[in-house]
């Protein structure tokens, strides 16, 4: 632990000794932009390559850094807008702060999760913590909130989460929805044509893809009772949940569990061609401000391959779906059992509801439409810093 803190320390010096020489270059129209980041999750792809995408296409410089890269992360020369995604402050982020200020760089804080609330244990069961994993929680989650208000703007997923964020931390915030990317819309474009050979399957598959491990049992937990009711009813109905999961018991019953199959996760280069395979995707979420903060990837991802989904009535899917006409969204299991049933009973009403769905995907969610908006808000962000001096 002393090591670790002493390396932190050391890079800290290093950079700050590095600062004097970066502190050079004129600014430029449209400003050059550098995205930093951490790891290669499916949020980073989301909200740095996606972003990434969004600004090339609007005529921006930009290229993204990883945070290990110490001798590219603190070279501001060519740089106009750090663009920081879900890091808090810490040994190799500060140097970066400190920089941005000296050169009058404007930084933006970028997350589409809840990374910055302390009452996060409580979001979730005990098992999913134990005191050291808070302990280390807490750190994380002040460190980030003291980078947010580091920031010169928060952009945020949804509305949701920047409404919790312009409360919590008192930043300037502004929205960027999560959108696919054009290498998403090429797999699922294919995916959705091997899929219209297919599409009116006689035994209906309902799916459930998940990342995290155990993360989302909650979630299909909630909906267990309505599953239950619904594979009932309907006795050639299948379920096909991606990811590690703990099954309800409502569905432990033999003659609705021999009707599920549990995969692994898959590449999301893969993923469309799985969701294609699907008939219903379903997305649930527990109501908690956690949970209320995720974007409505889900429903994307499946509108993508023209796959109908029942969602839970709450902001990451009432804020996209169409109730009715581009998915359907419930509240409560009688709302599940309704909405599944009417897709499970009628394939015509699966496909009209699924190419609704892809048909406003591809016009409104996608990283060339999203592509004007992003360089509006570039804009706004950069003129926020010429307030402020």
């Amino acid at each position: 632990m002393i090591a670790h803190v002493l390396q932190r320390l050391l890079a800290l010096l290093r950079a700050a000794v590095a600062l004097p020489r970066t502190i050079t270059a004129p600014r430029r129209s449209p400003p050059r932009l550098r995205f930093v980041y951490r790891n290669t999750s499916a949020s980073t792809r989301y909200r740095v390559w996606h972003h990434l995408e969004q600004a090339q296409i609007a005529g921006f410089v930009a290229d993204a850094v990883p945070l290990h890269d110490s001798r590219r992360l603190y070279d501001l020369s060519q740089t106009d807008l750090i663009y920081i995604h879900r890091l808090p402050l810490a040994a190799l982020t500060l140097p970066l702060v400190v920089a941005a200020r000296l050169r009058r760089i404007p930084l933006v804080f970028d997350t589409d999760d809840l990374v910055w609330d302390e009452r996060e244990p409580n979001y979730f069961p005990d098992r999913h913590y134990n005191a050291e994993s808070i302990a280390r929680l807490m750190l994380r989650i002040r460190a980030t909130r003291w980078l947010m208000r580091c920031a010169t703007a928060l952009v945020l997923s949804t509305p949701y989460l920047a409404k919790l964020a312009s409360v919590d931390v008192s930043r300037p915030t502004f929205v960027s929805p999560n959108v696919l990317s054009r290498e998403q819309l090429a797999l699922s474009q294919r995916a959705f044509d091997e899929r219209r050979l297919h599409r009116l399957a006689s035994a209906p598959v309902i799916g459930y893809f998940c990342g995290h491990a155990y993360v989302h049992d909650e979630d299909l937990a909630s909906i267990g009772a309505a599953l239950h009711t619904v594979m009932k009813v309907h006795p050639r109905a299948r379920l096909r949940f991606y990811g590690e999961l703990s099954l309800p018991p409502e569905l432990m019953e033999p003659s609705i569990r021999e009707r599920i199959e549990l995969l692994p996760v898959v590449d999301w280069r893969d993923l469309p061609r799985h969701i294609a395979a699907v008939d219903i995707n379903i997305a649930p979420l527990i109501d908690n401000p956690q949970r209320r903060s995720k974007s409505a990837i889900k429903y994307l991802e499946a509108a993508a391959v023209s796959v109908p989904t029942v969602a839970v009535r709450l902001e990451p899917y009432c804020d996209v779906i169409t109730d009715g006409v581009t998915g359907f969204l419930a509240a409560t299991p009688d709302e599940w059992v309704t909405a599944l049933s009417m897709l499970l009973r009628d394939p015509a009403l699966r496909l009209r509801i699924g190419d609704a769905a892809r048909a406003e995907t591809l016009a409104r969610h996608t990283t060339a439409y999203q592509a004007t908006g992003f360089a509006q808000m570039i804009k706004e962000i950069t003129a926020l810093m010429e307030i402020e001096h």
